[in-house]
């Protein structure tokens, strides 16, 4: 399973409306604590299925590995191979913008399987996913790092919109982004240059309102205690 190519975010606005609606429920500090079993950065991003851990030194070699030879590369906005000097600019700057948060997605396991990563700009975001391991394709766990993510910016960042942009013959990534919120808004054509000729894309976003909808949707409620009052 592939997220699909990468877009830049456009426009900016605010989200002071949108984010004093509603309260979001509490961040459940347990899944804060959870550890890897890798020697890897501590992070509160963790899913169900995986955890989104910060870029380290030592992934450059894996970064210059996926971008270059990946399988997940037929459905991602292509380019021409990076040197490690070139991957290991871009991830020092990755690792340290505000605005371009990116995260080494990882099993619960502690193996290393892809990456996911935000443009910022203003009150609007694009994300951008690949999952590089062609092994773990398939299994819920593209899905379940796009709702870890959109749930952690959402929460942290006073954003109106997330958004990406797919392929529109990229199924299992639109299906993908669909069960993790986000909606089609329309087809944009000749957006993309891919094997000699234009390609059209899928614009798909999830609002921030709506986010809060879906995860108060989630929220366990409270049952009535069992037992009379004494009196």
């Amino acid at each position: 399973m592939d997220g699909g190519p990468e877009g830049d975010a456009v426009g900016a606005g605010d989200a002071a409306a949108s984010m004093s609606a509603a309260r979001p429920p509490p961040i459940q500090t347990a899944i804060m604590r959870k550890g890897s079993p890798r020697k890897a950065a501590p992070t509160w991003l963790v899913g169900e299925k995986v955890r989104l851990r910060p870029i380290e030194p030592g992934d450059v070699e894996m970064l210059q590995r996926w971008i270059n030879t990946s399988p997940a590369r037929d459905f991602i906005f292509r380019r021409l191979p990076l040197s490690f000097e070139q991957e290991r600019d871009w991830a020092a700057n990755a690792s340290v913008n505000p605005n371009t948060p990116c995260y080494i997605i990882q099993t619960l396991a502690g193996v290393d399987i892809g990456n996911i990563v935000l443009h910022i700009e203003g009150a609007r975001a694009s994300l951008g996913i690949a999952i590089h391991e062609p092994t773990y394709w398939a299994k819920g766990l593209g899905t379940d790092a796009v709702r870890t993510l959109v749930d952690g910016a959402f929460r942290v960042r006073p954003l109106v919109r997330i958004e990406l942009t797919v392929y529109p013959d990229n199924v299992r990534a639109i299906r993908c982004y669909e069960r993790a919120g986000f909606s089609r808004e329309g087809v944009m054509r000749s957006y993309v240059y891919k094997d000699g000729t234009y390609a059209d894309v899928l614009l798909m976003s999830i609002l921030h309102e709506e986010w809060l909808a879906r995860t108060a949707a989630r929220r366990p409620k409270r049952g009535r205690a069992l037992g009379r009052r004494r009196a």
